[in-house]
């Protein structure tokens, strides 16, 4: 398998198509989505969290690397998808948090980290809502020099979640780019779903 290259693992998906197409997902996926820049993240994330939140009565975690989480806030407060992030973050429905925060100080272990993610679909169903979706960008883990960390950490989780969860693992192409052949192709097979998003269909 490994003599096969990674790029033509990946599916290519216009972002917008991207974001509706994944927002019908099941439950249960854990999706690797590498995307070219912060612009192109931005688009995606405020289709998807708005989808999730108002169309699919959803709790949202979305823990970003490579911008703050006040400038994530901006942008879905009054970007192209705008919703009302205080109203949904005072009712707990949507998580904002730094991803270095989130892989390196809340959690420590898988045991801990997949203990979270349960006790946050519990949560979600306790206020009435469907599920709980859960966008975190790995960049945190690249920029700790932790790459053989990174892997063993995605692996560690299940290629399918048995609750009521979507698990989203964000990689900025550059930092794609930095794993080994072998890597990304354990990567990419892990995942039930590899995308890559953009503006070229």
């Amino acid at each position: 398998m490994f003599g096969i290259n990674s790029d033509t693992l990946i599916k290519n998906i216009h972002v917008e198509d991207a974001a509706i197409k994944l927002s019908a997902e099941k439950f249960g996926i854990h999706c690797l989505i590498i995307y070219p820049d912060l612009p192109t993240l931005r688009e995606f994330y405020s289709h998807y969290i708005k989808n999730q939140m108002e169309d699919n009565n959803e709790v949202v975690l979305f823990a970003p690397f490579y911008e703050t989480a006040d400038r994530v806030r901006q942008t879905l407060s009054e970007g192209i998808a705008a919703i009302d992030v205080s109203k949904y973050e005072d009712e707990e429905t949507l998580f904002i948090t730094d991803a270095l925060k989130k892989y390196f100080q809340e959690t420590e272990g898988e045991e801990t980290d997949w203990s979270f993610r349960k006790m946050m679909v519990k949560q979600a169903k306790k206020k009435g809502k469907n599920g709980f979706s859960i966008l975190g960008d790995l960049g945190a883990f690249q920029y700790k020099g932790k790459i053989k960390e990174l892997v063993d950490y995605e692996l560690s989780l299940p290629t399918k979640f048995d609750i009521d969860l979507k698990g989203f693992c964000l990689y900025n192409e550059k930092d794609f780019e930095r794993f080994g052949e072998e890597q990304k192709q354990k990567l990419i097979e892990h995942h039930g779903m590899a995308i890559k998003i953009g503006h070229n269909d």
